[in-house]
């Protein structure tokens, strides 16, 4: 038999059936990917020294982030957005 009814329901509406290889999924309804800096994890945070912390809370334009912080309020800071 052929590929005629293998797919019927992508056929009636003009679409190739599943097999077909192509971009990927619908991106329709879906939230953006966020940039790869902005998701980092508490847990990622802990890993990383406090000097890191700092230089990644000022790239960010964490304000303030400095020396006379503790490395949990830096990570705060860098919740908090």
């Amino acid at each position: 038999m052929s590929e005629l009814f293998d797919a019927p329901n992508q056929q009636a509406v003009g679409l190739d059936p599943p097999w077909v290889e192509g971009e990927g999924g619908s991106t329709v309804g879906e939230e953006p990917a966020e940039a790869p800096a902005a998701q980092e994890t508490a847990g990622e945070y802990d890993a990383m020294t406090k000097a890191d912390l700092i230089a990644l809370a000022q790239e960010r334009g964490v304000s303030p982030a400095n020396n006379d912080m503790t490395k949990a309020e830096l990570i705060a800071a860098l919740e908090a957005g």
